[in-house]
């Protein structure tokens, strides 16, 4: 590369890795320039790893290379603040452009070329365009679909990008994470022209995935970056007009200099105009930030319903009202904190708010994305986990939703925080008639039967399902003792209430002492309470297997049966142990050879075969006296009496 080149050498390294993070760690310094250079050298590894120990591959040169200027090039179309440029900024003055980092990158890499001048086949540019997109579609002819696993895994989200940022991060933050990549890399295997790592590595491979979720959920998604990101995208709003930032991203010689830069262009600008957005970039150096108000976690199945329940609109609606609702004496002070400030109720608008849903997920929103990994085994076959082959103790849900709700005013803070709170409040558990259920009658060995007209309609919301333990097939874990109530309590009158699939359990009664379920269906639109009672009811499983506190079928057991057993079957204790003076010797271990029955002696085996089993039981007790051969077996007893 010229010296010219060098521009775009120092483009990268003016953009910051994390954006606005860097205002919350200090550390998280590192920018773009950094990333690239890691992402080519673990892209350039993968693949050189893969022409020396497969090459029925027949990968070539040119393919090293191009994988490499790949994982060089994939971050060229980043606009100031990383992703806060193309995913909240441009997305809101621009919203019909879905403009991507992705499609900078081929721009800026198409003007590299010209005005390097640099001597490169044309199949080779869309060959590498194709691997920064991870689209094997785009090339012209037919390339190694597997090269395109490398640097942007479309299939399952598992490349070296992810590597790399994980790693480098983690570690500017001052968290490090440490991630097996070479063991990774090394594990890697070309199997159905797919990618593919060893089986012993599954747990490894998991470990990306949710230490990504990690970085997201407690650094990426930190409520003060956050904050931070609002005000530098309402400055840039503001500036918009005058600047026509926006119109940067299809011009490639004025985008070469769209860096973090942008901010102080601003503030230093002598511009009127820019007034208002150079007090926004004031408070930011001021620390006079955007202040949060509340949050939530809202389950991925709801997050639609929330979108609609909770909107900067209806926080103003309840803020006033909630406002009117207080005493005279309580709004005669806020009054006073207002004017002070000089404000009053009539200056908080809708602009004054914002809500946010942020999505966390594991790299495939409510998929697992290790169902979309291949593993294989010594015997070269690959396919995806299958149950038993990897570690059960993993989540069932892989997305969430984190809602929360933040002020441009602090003066405002507590007010909108009562308007947040109505909205919980006036929010019933479950709006609109409950849903339909579908009953179900649980016979002995689980085959279903028709009800007739008993069925019923689950009374459970969904936010009591959200707090209800897991129904196992004893109870719960932590149940007590049956009480008199417990045993002669009918089976029509116990609950099951669990949040699982968007569905809830409820028992129905019955004459004949059968369970029935009401299985609640389609339950996807209902929004839970965000208040949730701190109160579980208590459970029954149908159709369980009968158990000291689980009556199967409705019988009740009988009252003798004792929920623990206190007897040691080891040990005899005295009632009076712990007593001076008193002390009692426990129970010899040794078996008594006099009282051994004859039912113990196989009537099957002959003296011959008897004999020949105790010569080798001698002859391997000697070899190892303290092994599993310590103690032979009774019927040898007869026989090893006679040697002895």
């Amino acid at each position: 590369m010229t010296r010219d080149g060098a521009v775009y050498r120092f483009r990268l390294r003016r953009i910051k890795q994390l954006g606005t993070t860097y205002y919350v760690w200090a550390g998280a310094s590192h920018n773009r320039f950094e990333h690239c250079i890691g992402v080519a050298h673990l892209a350039r590894t993968m693949v050189t790893h893969l022409q020396d120990n497969q090459p029925v591959l027949n990968i070539t040169e040119r393919d090293i290379e191009c994988v490499t200027l790949a994982g060089l090039c994939h971050d060229l179309g980043h606009g100031p603040w990383s992703h806060v440029w193309d995913g909240m900024f441009i997305s809101s003055i621009l919203p019909d452009e879905h403009w991507t980092h992705e499609e900078g990158s081929e721009m800026m890499l198409d003007y590299l070329i010209k005005e390097q001048g640099i001597d490169i086949r044309t199949d080779d540019v869309t060959f590498i365009k194709a691997l920064i997109a991870g689209d094997p579609s785009r090339c012209k002819r037919k390339e190694k679909r597997f090269l395109f696993d490398i640097v942007a895994n479309k299939l399952n989200g598992f490349d070296v990008d992810k590597f790399d940022y994980i790693q480098r991060d983690s570690l500017a933050i001052g968290d490090p994470i440490k991630l097996q990549v070479t063991r990774l890399i090394e594990s890697a295997r070309v199997i159905q022209d797919q990618i593919c790592y060893a089986y012993k590595d599954l747990d490894q491979v998991l470990e990306v995935f949710q230490t990504r979720h990690k970085l997201h959920k407690n650094f990426y998604n930190h409520k003060t970056a956050k904050a931070i990101e609002y005000m530098i995208v309402d400055g840039l709003k503001l500036a918009e007009p005058f600047m026509h930032i926006a119109q940067r991203i299809r011009d490639p010689e004025e985008f070469l200099w769209l860096t973090d830069d942008l901010l102080p262009e601003i503030e230093r600008s002598k511009d009127p105009n820019l007034k208002p957005a150079q007090d926004i970039f004031k408070r930011i150096t001021n620390r006079k930030l955007y202040r949060f108000v509340d949050m939530k976690w809202v389950p991925w199945e709801d997050r639609d319903a929330y979108k609609q329940l909770v909107t900067e609109q209806r926080i103003l609606e309840c803020a006033r009202d909630a406002y009117y609702e207080l005493p005279k004496e309580q709004q005669d002070e806020m009054d006073e904190a207002w004017k002070e400030a000089g404000l009053t109720l009539d200056d908080l608008t809708i602009n004054d708010i914002k809500v946010e849903q942020s999505i966390l997920h594991y790299g495939m929103k409510e998929e697992n994305p290790l169902d979309y990994v291949k593993f294989y085994a010594k015997t070269g076959r690959c396919h995806n986990a299958l149950d038993g082959e990897s570690s059960t103790l993993r989540p069932f849900v892989f997305a969430e939703v984190l809602l929360r709700v933040f002020t441009k005013k602090e003066e405002f803070h507590g007010i909108i925080q009562a308007g947040y709170h109505r909205i919980q409040r006036d929010t019933p558990r479950s709006p609109g008639d409950a849903p339909e259920t579908v009953a179900v009658k649980v016979a002995e060995g689980g085959q279903p039967i028709p009800v007739s007209d008993h069925t019923t309609r689950s009374t459970t919301t969904g936010s009591e399902a959200l707090m209800s333990p897991p129904v196992t097939e004893r109870g719960l874990p932590d149940d007590g003792p049956p009480t008199s109530q417990d045993l002669t309590e009918p089976s029509g009158s116990r609950s099951i209430s669990r949040h699982e699939s968007t569905r809830s359990i409820s028992t129905i009664p019955d004459a004949e002492h059968s369970l029935a379920t009401a299985a609640t269906l389609d339950s996807t639109s209902t929004v839970p309470s965000p208040e949730i009672p701190n109160k579980s009811p208590k459970l029954s499983t149908p159709g369980a297997p009968a158990s000291p506190h689980v009556p199967a079928l409705g019988k009740p057991l009988s009252t003798k049966s004792s929920w623990i057993s206190t007897v040691n079957r080891f040990t005899a204790v005295d009632p009076g142990h712990g007593s001076p003076g008193k002390t009692t010797k426990p129970a010899s271990k040794k078996r008594d050879r006099s009282k051994v029955d004859a039912e113990d002696k196989p009537r099957n085996i002959s003296e011959s075969d008897r004999e020949e089993a105790s010569k080798a039981w001698i002859r391997m007790h000697r070899h190892f006296p303290r092994s599993l051969f310590s103690y032979p077996p009774p019927f040898m007893y007869d026989f090893l009496d006679a040697q002895h």
